[in-house]
């Protein structure tokens, strides 16, 4: 890794942490430079301002969340039946929101979407675009894979914020999940 590399993975570790344990308004140059041990005008020669810290952040957050489903799949059998597929999907997506910093972060991704068109903008860019690769992976299953994709997608990332309130297990939720989408597996 390039020394260059090296410091921007530290200084976007750094501000994840910062988001996870504090939100977006505990994000301050000042405490993100001195977390990352360097000086503040050197985090601005990498990041002009706060703004294109938290787009780069973002980004290389929602790299690495592709990064770990394309993993999974790839170690997934090549004759795995898509009601297999799907419950080890779901067991893995299926989080409550409580128990996971990657949930704690999606939260305040989508916190900041709200207030910033520029992040807005780039988090929607990234659904289209894993919803169009996840239609890719379901296209050997299903004649529609566009319709699996959208109904199962807002589920699953509102599950992170509720699930742990729902009058079912995870379990029964898998269940019902996948005999909703079974019609629409070949």
């Amino acid at each position: 890794m390039s020394k260059r590399a090296e410091k921007t993975s530290t200084i976007i570790q750094t501000t994840i942490q910062i988001l996870r344990t504090e939100g977006a308004g505990g994000l301050t140059m000042r405490k993100v430079a001195k977390l990352s041990e360097i000086r503040l005008s050197n985090l601005q020669y990498y990041y002009k301002d706060k703004d294109a810290l938290l787009e780069a952040t973002i980004a290389d957050y929602f790299r690495k969340n592709e990064e770990e489903v394309t993993q999974s799949i790839a170690n997934l059998p090549q004759d795995i039946a898509f009601t297999d597929l799907l419950r080890l999907i779901l067991e893995d997506a299926l989080i409550d929101g409580n128990s996971s910093e990657r949930c704690a972060m999606f939260r305040e991704v989508w916190a900041l979407a709200t207030k910033m068109p520029t992040i807005d903008t780039l988090v929607r860019s990234y659904y289209q675009q894993y919803n169009n690769w996840l239609c890719e992976q379901f296209a050997n299953y299903s004649q529609e894979p566009e319709m699996i994709v959208s109904l199962l997608m807002p589920y699953i990332e509102g599950y992170s914020l509720m699930g742990n309130a729902l009058p079912i297990s995870k379990e029964k939720v898998i269940e019902g999940l996948i005999q909703m989408i079974s019609p629409y597996c070949d």
